[in-house]
């Protein structure tokens, strides 16, 4: 009779302890889906944004991105604002430098039709040690994008494609 008495104020504990924890399960806001024409009209006309929800560093750890990262592309200005986590090979001046933070209105944008998707390569020019973004976008426009930079470890982000919203963020 005791250990009735013990159990069932211990069931009711744990049920109430997993149905509140799952009404505060972070909910993302998503972008309502795109068609394949109209994603592929964004990636021929260079104006899209990238989202990215997961950051994967070269030691192999997954992240989820919790903030309101993006890079937006345009014919003629890319404005990117992503976290890094990794290794540099050069200590910076301002702890600011450490992020992908940066404009660009100098670069080379090439893409090409791929299995299931594109191939997004973007070289900027005025950007001294940033040497590529590199998308991998598919055609339920989820994405991929692999920075690759001179003074710092390789890191990839794991995102969607939206369209390009008309206010962009200021830069540092």
């Amino acid at each position: 009779m005791r250990a009735k008495n013990i159990l069932i104020p211990a069931f009711l504990s744990i049920t109430c302890i997993i149905i509140f924890g799952c009404f505060h399960t972070r909910h993302i806001k998503a972008d309502p889906p795109l068609d394949t024409i109209t994603l592929k009209n964004m990636i021929e006309s260079q104006t899209f944004t990238f989202i990215p929800r997961y950051v994967n560093h070269m030691s192999g750890r997954r992240r989820d991105l919790s903030s309101d990262f993006d890079i937006t592309v345009s014919k003629d200005t890319i404005i990117s604002y992503l976290p890094f986590f990794g290794r540099g090979y050069i200590a910076h001046a301002s702890p600011t430098d450490v992020d992908f933070d940066f404009t660009s209105t100098k670069f080379t944008y090439t893409s090409s039709p791929s299995n299931r998707g594109w191939i997004i390569s973007i070289k900027p020019t005025d950007q001294t040690y940033l040497r590529e973004l590199y998308f991998r976008v598919f055609d339920n426009a989820s994405a991929s994008l692999t920075v690759t930079s001179l003074d710092r470890s390789s890191i990839s982000y794991e995102g969607y494609i939206t369209q390009r919203k008309s206010n962009t963020k200021t830069q540092k």
